[in-house]
């Protein structure tokens, strides 16, 4: 047991390195944007496989996969009570044995798929490439739906920055990309045991997973080019995503500065307007008045923002509203929405978020948590969550050509258009003159339609997932239905700080994109601002994190950014959503068989 804990660390710090990371102490950015370090997904679990494979006892095998999901999810989600603190309004020790429970209830996953690997291997003496990758989709299948799940940290994720392997989940989710990822680290445990033990090295086994890395690298090499070509010839909306670079402790008192913060937003959202795009996008709630839920018009003087000429306007705001309790009792709650308004600011649609974030947006365990956290946060106010999935739809108004690409050298803004923000002495520029403060991506103008002329339906479908529903990968499943053609993500990433938090989030919505194969609009308060191609691939010019902790931030008087571009406008399933978790059901199916009738028979010697 004294050799196996280090080995079980070993493998859950191994396995959290390859996540995106950004650690304050070290740097402000992402460490390794490339993932390099992905590659380490592939042996990161043998050093916890054979300290598993020597367990004598069920317990041993329980805590080690405990050890190692602890060392997993304490390196990769160490921010989380950031996130609460600032968030939640929950107080730091709170917060952090609010984050020790999060860690110890998804480490509790790996110990579950450590203990039935290891019963399945005693029992039934089946080797763990056999049944472990099962078993693993297994565990994570669960994390996604229990207690209204938390599916962060899937191991398939480790792989969203290398585009060939991560291909794969238009086939089989996210879960197929982890299940490939548990069977080369089985297959390279199966080898360095068998050489540790002087036996012959299982070669046919190696020359099949070298076969099937080889299969599913053709397929995404194939299925890259093909996506790609339709990208070229499929119609594009051209959008601007507004990232307003606003400090969380501005933000967190949005009513007081609401005046501030709409400078940083009004000026950039005219400029894109007058560029001609389609659709103008702000980050989740970055409308800093809360809002009565059925509002008709925005035309409101306090927003101090005229009717735009062309672009349609997705804002993220959150409304208010009060109902009558059972008991009698007056109570208030909000949601977390966004409104998509026509140039005349008139309301088009509205969808409001559909998983809240627990202990952010809502109590988990009600009865036996909310009388303490409302002691302790007496400011929070229950959310309501969206009652649908909703395609947001509108026909881009018509227009000649689109404005030229944004050059470095726009001219300047005087500091009057964009007053200071608290703390910043100077105001700063509405538009900075510095290269990528206004970027574009944007090319010539496409003809509204579809490959090789075929018309195309005027009206664009978005698919709405603010912040939180984009770790869902089932949220994609049940959106296909609708037939949408670009999704949508507006977020606020502040919450995590300079942390790993918006990079990882960056990369699972990456995968959304690969399991829906459509473009991804992501515009960000203060986190990672995207343009996401349906491969999963970013399109050049993604705005960095901004100023979430001005006593962090390189640059306090970092000015609000703009993000143009072009998306294309794809319809059609992937085989993923029109098939769902399918793989993912099957896979769990035969963990769950191969335990049963381990549970059943008499421990076996092995052999292999």
């Amino acid at each position: 047991m004294k050799r196996a804990v280090p080995l079980a660390i070993v493998s859950g710090l191994l396995m959290a390195l390859t996540l995106p990371q950004a650690i304050p102490w070290i740097s402000l950015r992402e460490l390794d944007p490339a993932g390099y370090l992905e590659l380490i997904a592939w042996v990161a679990l043998a050093p916890a496989l054979f300290a598993l494979d020597r367990a004598r006892t069920w317990r041993v095998a329980l805590a080690l996969g405990l050890l190692a999901g602890l060392a997993y999810f304490y390196g990769a989600i160490w921010w989380v009570n950031h996130a609460m603190t600032s968030f939640g309004g929950v107080p730091f020790p709170i917060a952090l044995l609010g984050l020790t429970f999060l860690v110890l209830y998804m480490a509790a996953h790996w110990a579950a798929a450590f203990l039935a690997s290891w019963t399945i291997r005693q029992r039934l003496g089946w080797p763990f490439w056999m049944h472990l990758p099962a078993v693993w989709v297994a565990s994570e299948l669960s994390r996604n739906y229990l207690f209204t799940g938390f599916p962060w940290g899937n191991l398939g994720y480790v792989q969203a920055r290398h585009p060939a392997v991560a291909q794969l989940a238009s086939l089989t989710g996210v879960y197929g990309v982890a299940a490939l990822v548990v069977l080369v680290n089985c297959v390279v445990h199966a080898s360095l045991r068998a050489r540790a033990d002087r036996e012959p090295l299982p070669w046919r086994l190696v020359a099949a997973t070298a076969g099937l890395l080889a299969l599913v690298a053709g397929y995404g090499e194939a299925h890259l080019s093909a996506v790609r070509a339709r990208i070229a010839a499929a119609p594009k909306l051209t959008v601007a995503l507004v990232q307003g670079n606003v400090n969380q402790s501005v933000k967190n008192q949005a009513s007081s500065y609401a005046a501030d913060i709409l400078r940083r937003y009004v000026p950039l959202t005219l400029e894109a307007d007058r560029r001609g795009v389609d659709l103008i996008a702000w980050p989740e709630a970055a409308y800093p008045y809360l809002l009565p839920p059925n509002l008709a018009s925005f035309d409101d003087r306090r927003i101090g923002l005229p009717r735009l000429t062309r672009a349609h306007l997705l804002l993220g705001a959150g409304t208010y509203s009060q109902r009558i309790a059972a008991d009698g009792r007056t109570e208030a709650e909000g949601a977390n929405s966004v409104f998509l308004l026509r140039p005349d600011l008139t309301v088009l649609d509205r969808y409001a978020k559909h998983h809240l974030v627990p202990f952010g947006e809502y109590v988990p365990l009600q009865p036996f948590l909310g009388h303490f956290l409302r002691s302790v946060v007496p400011e929070m106010v229950p959310q309501r969550p969206g009652s649908e999935l909703k395609v947001l739809e509108f026909t881009p108004t018509a227009s000649e050509a689109v404005a030229p690409p944004v050059s470095p050298g726009l001219p300047r803004k005087s500091p009057a258009d964009v007053p200071p923000l608290p703390g910043r002495p100077d105001g700063g520029e509405g538009i900075s003159s510095e290269p990528g403060a206004l970027t574009s991506t944007a090319t010539p103008p496409i003809s509204p339609e579809g490959p090789e002329g075929l018309a195309f339906p005027p009206a664009t479908r978005l698919a709405p997932m603010i912040c939180f529903d984009a770790i869902f990968p089932e949220v994609n499943v049940a959106y296909a239905m609708q037939e949408p053609e670009i999704l949508l993500n507006p977020t606020n990433d502040a919450w995590y700080g300079y942390s790993s938090g918006p990079y990882q989030f960056l990369a699972i919505v990456r995968m959304r994109a690969i399991e829906a194969g459509k473009a991804v609009v992501r515009p960000a308060y203060a986190g990672v601002t995207a343009l996401i191609d349906p491969t999963g691939e970013l399109q050049p010019g993604a705005l960095p994190v901004g100023p979430v902790d001005l006593d962090l931030a390189p640059d306090p008087e970092e000015p609000p950014r703009l993000l143009v571009g072009q998306v294309a406008r794809l319809r059609g399933r992937t085989l993923y959503t029109t098939f769902g978790d399918l793989f993912a059901g099957v896979a769990s199916a035969y963990g769950a068989i191969a335990l049963a009738f381990a549970l059943r028979g008499r421990r076996v010697r092995e052999k292999e």
